[in-house]
C-alpha cells in the first residue's frame, strides 16, 4: 500500500470528506458505502433527530434506527500514508467572504457557496453540490444562485416550504396553511403569481415606454421653441442695434455741423479783431512817427523854419479811425448751448416714453404673439423720425447765422433713414 500511494496512483479526492471538504479524520463507512469523517456524519445526523430517519448526505439512502458507527482501519492507514511527509496536498478552495453565502454542509471552514437549492432550503459549496448533479434522487431539485436568505423560506407556523401565494393577504404560504388560515382565500403557485406578476410588470413596461416617447417629443418640441426664440432674439438685437447706430450716426452727424457753425462763426469774428487788431497797430506807429516829429519840432532853434514846418504838419497830422469790433457771438453761443440743452432733454424725454409704451404694448400683445414667435420682426422706430430731429435743430440754431433759408424737404435731406447724411445747409 505504501509503494501505491508513493507512486502517486490515489487522488486526493478520494480522501476528502464530503461533509467538511477536508483530508478524512477518523474516518467511518456507513451502511451505504460512503465514507466521512467519524465527528462529521455525527453531527450531520444529530441534526437530524427531529425527523427520525438519517440520511447519507451524498446519496440521500435513510436508515432507521440510527446505524452504530465505527472507526474504518483502513482508511485510517490509507490517510495516514497519504499524509507522510513529503506528499503535497492542496487545500486552496473559496472560503466565505463578506457578503458570500456559506455552504451550509461545511463544518470545517465556511466556504463559499456555489448554487442554492429551492427544495432542500440549503446552500451548497462546489463539493457538496456533487449529489445534486451526480444522483438521479436530486433531479427535480430546482438548483439557482446562492440565496442568503433560504433558510427563511419555511413557514414559519408548520415548517414547510413556502411554495404557494396568498393574493389574499398578499403573502407566501405553505400547503398545510391552505386547510386553516387561508382557506378561503385567494391562493396560487409560486409560478402562477410569477407569470401574473410578469404579465402586469409587461405592461407597467409598455405604458413607462409610451410615457418616455411623449417625454422625449415633448422635450424636442421644447428644444425647438428655445432654437426659435433664441434666433428670434438674436435678429431683433441685431435691428434694434442697427437703428440705434443709425439714431447714434445722424446725432453724429447734427453734431459735426452745429460745432461747423460755431466754428466759422468764431473764425469770422477772429477775423474781424485780426483786422481790426492791425489798422490798430498801423495807427499806432504812425502816432509815433508824428509824435517824434513834433519833438525834433518843438526843438528848431531858427523861428522862420518853426513856424514853416509847423504849417506843414498841421495839415498833415490827421489820423484816420479804426472801426470797432462788432459781434453777437457771445448771444449765439448762448443760444445754441440753450438749444442742444433742451433738445438733447426732449430726446431723452421721447426715448423714454417711446420705451415705456412700446414694452407695455408689448406684454399685452405677448400671449397673442407667441404661436407666431418666429415670425416677429420688429419695425418700430423709439425716437422721432430723424428728419423731425434736424427740424427741431434748425429750429434752435437758426440765429447761428442770422436769418435761416426755409428747410429743405426730408427727402432731400436724408435719401436713407439706416444710414442719415446731415448737411450744413439743413440747419
Amino acid at each position: 500500500m505504501a509503494s501505491t500511494l508513493s507512486n502517486g496512483r490515489i487522488s486526493r479526492e478520494k480522501l476528502i470528506c464530503a461533509i467538511c471538504l477536508e483530508v478524512f479524520n477518523n474516518p467511518a463507512t456507513i451502511p451505504c458505502g460512503h465514507n466521512f469523517c467519524l465527528e462529521c456524519i455525527g453531527r450531520f445526523w444529530d441534526q437530524q433527530f427531529n425527523v427520525g430517519a438519517y440520511s447519507c448526505p451524498q446519496c440521500r439512502e435513510s436508515f432507521i434506527p440510527r446505524p452504530t458507527l465505527h472507526r474504518n482501519t483502513i482508511v485510517c492507514d490509507i490517510v495516514e500514508d497519504f499524509l507522510k511527509p513529503g506528499t503535497k496536498i492542496d487545500n486552496t478552495r473559496p472560503l466565505a467572504g463578506p457578503g458570500d453565502v456559506s455552504c451550509d454542509f461545511c463544518t470545517s471552514g465556511q466556504l463559499k457557496a456555489e448554487r442554492s437549492c429551492l427544495v432542500c432550503l440549503a446552500s451548497y459549496c462546489e463539493e457538496h453540490l456533487k449529489p445534486h448533479r451526480d444522483s438521479a434522487a436530486f433531479q427535480d431539485h430546482s438548483l439557482t444562485d446562492p440565496v442568503p436568505d433560504i433558510k427563511e423560506r419555511k413557514c414559519k407556523l408548520h415548517r414547510k416550504h413556502l411554495e404557494l401565494f396568498c393574493r389574499t393577504d398578499k403573502t407566501f404560504i405553505c400547503c398545510v396553511c391552505t386547510t386553516n388560515e387561508h382557506r378561503k382565500h385567494e391562493v396560487v403557485t409560486l409560478d402562477e403569481e410569477v407569470q401574473s406578476r410578469k404579465k402586469e410588470l409587461y405592461l407597467t413596461d409598455y405604458e413607462m415606454e409610451k410615457q418616455l416617447q411623449g417625454s422625449l417629443l415633448e422635450i424636442g418640441t421644447l428644444q425647438e421653441n428655445i432654437d426659435s426664440i433664441m434666433r428670434t432674439s438674436q435678429k431683433v438685437e441685431l435691428e434694434i442695434a442697427d437703428k440705434f447706430s443709425a439714431m447714434t450716426e445722424a446725432i453724429e452727424e447734427a453734431l459735426k455741423v452745429v460745432i461747423g457753425l460755431i466754428e466759422r462763426e468764431q473764425q469770422a469774428v477772429l477775423n474781424q479783431a485780426s483786422s481790426i487788431r492791425s489798422q490798430l497797430e498801423q495807427k499806432c506807429t504812425e502816432l509815433r512817427e508824428k509824435k517824434l516829429q513834433l519833438e525834433i519840432l518843438a526843438n528848431k532853434s531858427d523861428h522862420f523854419k518853426f513856424v514853416q514846418e509847423s504849417l506843414c504838419f498841421s495839415t498833415s497830422s490827421e489820423v484816420h479811425d479804426v472801426p470797432q469790433l462788432k459781434s453777437d457771438l457771445h448771444s449765439k453761443l448762448a443760444r445754441a448751448s440753450e438749444a442742444a440743452t433742451e433738445l438733447s432733454t426732449q430726446v431723452k424725454e421721447c426715448l423714454h416714453r417711446a420705451m415705456k409704451r412700446k414694452l407695455k404694448s408689448t406684454e399685452t400683445r405677448g400671449n397673442e404673439k407667441a404661436a407666431r414667435s418666429s415670425d416677429v420682426s420688429p419695425r418700430t422706430s423709439l425716437l422721432p423720425p430723424e428728419p423731425k430731429i434736424r427740424k427741431e435743430l434748425l429750429h434752435f440754431l437758426s440765429p447761428l447765422d442770422g436769418a435761416a433759408a426755409p428747410p429743405r424737404p426730408v427727402s432731400q435731406v436724408c435719401s436713407s433713414r439706416r444710414h442719415c447724411r446731415c448737411h450744413e445747409a439743413d440747419f
